[in-house]
């Protein structure tokens, strides 16, 4: 075997790999330890001759007996080979393997003998795989001599090689373990490179749950889909029994607002200049992979549910990282509970033991509350507003379609491009409730040509051509990314009232003739004003930057002296710094004039005294009567704000620990559900635990069934259905061009 230096991993005078059979000096070494065992030396003697672990050999020899010398050799068609090392301090094997072995890697792979290569951490060592590069037929005999000068120096104690068995079926096949290799890879170059950057700004456990996200957000996996991928790795790192999930309480709250931030390219955090510009490459293999999974999973390649391999993906980036088993336990069950809430049967803790105060952050009060409290402060704002209700998924693709065929009928185009929008925006919707994303996404970007090919526009087909785009933000959100659905908001406000470029949900769309003069303009920046004032605002609420959210809202919030979107962002940007004075002034000099003002009012004012450890100052009674009040004083169809603002109470009322009145408030509010036939009410209530722990199993089926009927969530349309909706947007697509033909026409004889 030839010579070569540990600093530069380059062939010297080695000797080829030979033998007629093909066989390689590793596999020759390996032959030889099971013949000395099958003829009687014992398995120890056996193994140290070779410089084998007994039980790896122990294992080749069983192979050996079962398959004979071809078994053997199937590590010679494989494109991997694996390598054991072990290091003279297991605590100090990653600055040994990123001082020692990486670059030596690295250098293999610059001169074409090593085309890439990862490891895996597992107790007593480490396993390094590597594949062949150009010139890999002096790979082994390379690698070989580089580790043996490191066994001299004392770099490490002892390596061996063994046999990789890749993990197919665990991963979907072919397509998904080629998918995992190059994350393997990727993954395995960025630890050791963040082992050399012990100052990195965000710590592991942070850094290992955004590297997820950016994972789970590309393979097209939506919030709560998300949340199930996580519920699977906790059941493959249940909480050990003497970790008291109280304990764990404030770090959800805390790991959701990690799990929404914008982790885009050019976001906040990785572009060239922010604080994580060190891990912007490691996102982007993250999220090249999941891009490649989602892909396979919806052509059918990949052999395998699209969550579970993603589960499995974390567990070994976990496990590369060197997160020790109990952090990954907790570190999982926190992330499924910022989703899902805490599993069924989950400890509750006790009143004395919750976390309701205040900690310091950056020089200033920060605001620490129980997840029954985070859960409540999350439906904020909270503003009366109409919402459709969601029947059976039957009727509402019978809706669109009727909706379809009666979009010609009008003489205004305008009306009938707005009519045919519908069918579009009503489309786009169901197949995003269905869990079908790239359907609504197709869908969007669809309508949106239409209206580009169209260009310049006019009055109302302006607004029609920005609603695809708004659409799209939504399914950015909805995806868990508020912070990046946000920006892509701002982007399509300044390109369509500049005329620039904007780049929305991945693609870049110009503005240049958008409009046919600035004059026309107006009506739809009114529009845009209500998208922003809406969408805007509860983007950066659900990314928990509330005191963002109250400057946005405070923008186009033409009512700030009333207790709508920029009044109530600003009292809880206040209660969450600590500063309740302010807030309390806030809410006293608000103008109420509606019922549900009054609820909520009385919801941040119960919300204020549980941040300020003032339980005995909240008015349970009046908190309760005042929801009810509104509930029942409501004359229109708004009963998806009256359970959210119902729910508020609720967890509130949880979170103080006053137990007073919520049996009735949630029976009050199952009653209210069942009588809706409404999926999303059925679904927003079957996920709030303190209700559904106070359902019986006959309430659970009824609105569980709701929700199934209405197909939410179900991850695909049936056959019928989808090819019913897809008939009506074809409908809808002849009726909008020969409309915008039209108004092109009417413009050009103007």
């Amino acid at each position: 075997m030839g010579c070569v230096s540990t600093d530069r991993l380059t062939p010297g005078a080695t000797e080829e790999e030979s033998g007629t059979e093909g066989a390689s000096l590793v596999d020759r070494d390996v032959e030889r330890a099971v013949l000395k065992l099958l003829t009687g030396i014992p398995l120890n003697e056996a193994a140290g001759d070779e410089r084998m672990k007994p039980a790896e050999l122990a294992e080749a020899a069983a192979i050996y007996q079962r398959s004979g010398r071809q078994a053997l050799h199937q590590q010679v068609a494989s494109d991997w080979w694996q390598i054991y090392i072990e290091f003279t301090d297991w605590h100090a094997a990653e600055q040994a393997a990123a001082r020692y072995i990486a670059p030596l890697l690295h250098r293999a792979g610059n001169c074409g003998i090593v085309a890439a290569w990862w490891f895996m951490r597992k107790y007593p060592c480490w396993r390094i795989r590597l594949r062949p590069g150009p010139t890999g037929t002096v790979m082994k005999a390379s690698t070989a001599a580089a580790l043996d000068e490191l066994v001299t120096e004392g770099r490490i104690a002892r390596w061996w090689t063994g046999t990789y068995e890749a993990e197919t079926a665990a991963f979907g096949g072919g397509v998904g373990i080629d998918i995992a290799h190059r994350l393997f890879c990727a993954d395995s170059n960025s630890i050791m490179n963040l082992s050399r950057n012990p100052d990195a700004e965000l710590g592991r456990r942070e850094l290992s749950l955004l590297l997820s996200t950016c994972l789970l957000r590309a393979a097209g996996l939506e919030w709560y889909e998300q949340g199930d991928v996580w519920h699977r790795v906790t059941l493959e790192r249940p909480l050990p029994a003497d970790v008291p999930t109280s304990k764990l309480t404030a770090m959800i709250s805390d790991l959701k607002r990690l799990m929404l931030v914008d982790t885009t390219p050019d976001g906040p955090l990785l572009h060239a200049d922010g604080p994580l510009a060190y891990a912007a490459g490691w996102a982007d293999a993250f999220r090249q992979a999941g891009q490649s999974l989602g892909s396979a999973a919806r052509t059918g390649t990949l052999e395998r549910g699209l969550r579970d391999v993603a589960s499995y993906l974390t567990i070994f980036h976990w496990n590369r990282l060197g997160l020790p088993s109990r952090t990954q336990s907790t570190l999982a069950w926190a992330a499924r509970a910022a989703i899902l809430g805490p599993p069924t049967g989950a400890t509750k803790p006790l009143p004395a033991m919750r976390r309701i105060g205040t900690t310091m952050q950056r020089g200033r009060p920060t605001l620490t509350v129980d997840g029954d409290a985070e859960r409540a402060v999350a439906r904020f704002p909270l503003v009366e507003q109409h919402r459709f209700r969601c029947t059976d998924l039957e009727a509402r693709v019978r809706s669109v379609r009727e909706c379809a065929e009666s979009c010609h009928e009008p003489t205004d185009p305008h009306d009938r491009i707005n009519l045919a929008c519908t069918v579009w925006n009503l489309s786009a919707l169901i197949a995003a409730d269905c869990g079908v994303p790239d359907l609504a996404v197709d869908l969007c970007r669809r309508q949106f040509l239409i209206f580009q090919a169209a260009l310049p526009l006019s009055g109302s087909a302006i607004i029609a051509a920005l609603q695809p785009l708004v659409n799209l933000t939504r399914l950015t959100r909805r995806a868990g990314n508020p912070g990046g659905a946000h920006h892509e908001l701002n982007e399509i406000e300044r390109a369509a009232r500049t005329g620039s470029d904007a780049l929305i949900h991945g693609e870049r769309i110009s503005f240049r003739g958008f409009i046919t003069a600035d004059s026309e303009y107006p009506k739809a920046a009114q529009w845009m004003r209500v998208v922003m004032l809406d969408d805007g605002t509860r983007n950066l609420v659900a990314a928990g930057r509330w005191e963002e959210a109250a400057a946005h809202a405070a923008r186009y919030d033409d009512a700030q002296e009333m207790l709508r979107e920029s009044r109530q962002a600003r009292i809880i940007a206040h209660v969450r710094s600590g500063h309740t004075d302010p807030a309390l002034a806030l809410i006293d000099s608000s103008v109420v004039s509606q019922p549900w003002e009054t609820a909520v009012a009385a919801c941040l004012r119960a919300y204020i005294n549980i941040g300020a450890a003032r339980r005995d100052n909240i008015d349970l009674e009046a908190l309760l009567g005042a929801v009810r009040s509104a509930r029942f004083s409501c004359d229109r169809p708004t009963t998806m704000f009256h359970l959210r603002l119902g729910l508020t109470a609720v967890d509130l009322a949880s979170s103080a620990a006053v137990n007073e009145g919520i049996d009735l408030q949630c029976a009050e509010l199952i009653d209210m559900a069942e009588h809706s036939a409404d999926a999303f009410v059925a679904r927003e209530l079957l996920g709030n635990p303190v209700c559904r722990a106070r359902m019986t199993s006959t309430q659970t089926g009824e609105l569980s069934a709701y929700v199934a009927r209405a197909g939410l969530d179900a991850g695909s349309i049936p056959g019928a259905s989808r090819d019913d909706l897809l008939a009506s947007v074809q409908t809808a697509t002849t009726v909008l061009v020969q409309a915008l033909d039209v108004l092109d026409g009417r413009e050009a004889g103007g």
